[in-house]
């Protein structure tokens, strides 16, 4: 029963028993002043009553004896009333200071006050659910602020590190204490063009991150060979260096499916998947892609590494969370799998991940085959 019908019953049940203790009022004030005879068990119990015969007694003395019979129950009525607003009250200030815990029931409740704290059954109900609620976002803030400092501490090494290649590269070579060759130079500067592409790379992560959250970022789907742009894509990253030590599969269930999507987008968050199954696998591990054309699109991108935990998987698309260390130019600053999530979920797509320890893992994306798609 809702609340407010639940208060409207209650306040017409305090007005009828208000009448009846009015009635029962006047009746009894009647009797004192004015009088009874009744027999009990066969005696007779007489009564003579108050006599007077002023009225504006009479009625003064109903008004202050009602008054004060009425005064007396509204305290109580009050009090009982009151208690469990009070508790209500307790309990909001207590989680306005940060303390998530329902606070100890008073005593009245086991005693008078029983039958309002029911009343008000709902609405403690809701400040239960409003009061986990709080506590459940308290602690993923704590946990989300511990990423952060660690993403804050491992974004400032990746920074200084090629900062510190680039500085150290640059004296060098602005030394007049050595004689460098034009080989050698080549060398300095191809290390330097590295790095600093390596700081580019964190800090484009870093705008598409505020990009996304603005919501900024606008798709240009065309209508594109999705095999053939999945083919190339496992081609493209097993030719990475950091990959030449894994082995990729490729496999389709159909020759092309013409189908419309933003190929630069869909590479880069692919390729994430793809570059985070080898950055997190010893060397030897054999990578999967396979893609089924049924209801929809699936893209899975699967392992037999070492699998994830589940703490793991709970964080792996969040932002801030980072895996392992980022020492090499192909890592990142910890958003690549949130951003490479939020553009499939910009292409109307699902991800799910299946994975365990020693198990190797499975990441799986569904999109939607729409009218535009064509497949053959």
């Amino acid at each position: 029963m809702k609340l407010q019908r639940k208060l409207g019953l209650h306040y017409i049940k305090v007005v009828v028993a208000f009448l009846l203790l009015f009635m029962a009022a006047a009746l009894l004030i009647s009797l004192i002043f004015g009088g009874f005879q009744t027999t009990v068990f066969g005696a007779w119990i007489i009564w003579p009553g108050i006599s007077h015969n002023n009225d504006a007694f009479w009625f003064l003395a109903f008004v202050l004896s009602f008054t004060g019979i009425f005064f007396l129950i509204a305290l109580n009525y009050g009090k009982r009333m009151s208690a469990p607003i009070f508790y209500l009250l307790n309990w909001l200030d207590q989680l306005a200071q940060g303390n998530y815990a329902a606070p100890s029931l008073p005593g009245e409740r086991s005693r008078s006050a029983g039958g309002f704290f029911r009343l008000y059954g709902e609405l403690t109900e809701k400040m239960m659910q409003l009061t986990d609620r709080l506590r459940q976002n308290e602690i993923q803030r704590k946990e989300l602020e511990a990423l952060r400092r660690e993403w804050t501490s491992g974004v400032t090494h990746d920074l200084k590190t090629p900062l510190s290649y680039i500085q150290g590269y640059a004296a060098m070579l602005l030394s007049d204490e050595h004689d460098w060759t034009d080989e050698e130079r080549g060398q300095f500067i191809s290390i330097m063009q590295e790095k600093a592409t390596h700081m580019q790379h964190l800090i484009d992560e870093l705008n598409d991150s505020l990009r996304f959250e603005k919501g900024t970022i606008r798709l240009a789907c065309k209508r594109v060979d999705m095999i053939s742009f999945l083919r190339k894509l496992v081609e493209d990253a097993q030719q990475q260096p950091v990959a030449r030590h894994y082995r990729f599969h490729f496999q389709s269930d159909a020759q092309t499916l013409l189908y419309p999507f933003d190929e630069h987008l869909m590479k880069r968050a692919l390729l994430n998947f793809l570059m985070n199954a080898v950055l997190h696998n010893p060397a030897g591990t054999v990578i999967t892609v396979s893609v089924h054309c049924e209801a929809g699109l699936i893209v899975a991108i699967s392992d037999n590494g070492k699998g994830m935990s589940e703490t793991e998987q709970k964080h792996l698309f969040e932002r801030y969370y980072r895996g392992i260390s980022t020492d090499t130019p192909v890592d990142g600053t910890g958003l690549g799998m949130a951003i490479a999530k939020q553009l499939i979920v910009a292409h109307e797509g699902v991800i799910r991940i299946q994975s365990a320890i020693g198990q190797g893992t499975s990441i799986t994306i569904s999109l939607p085959l729409s009218e535009n798609a064509k497949q053959a």
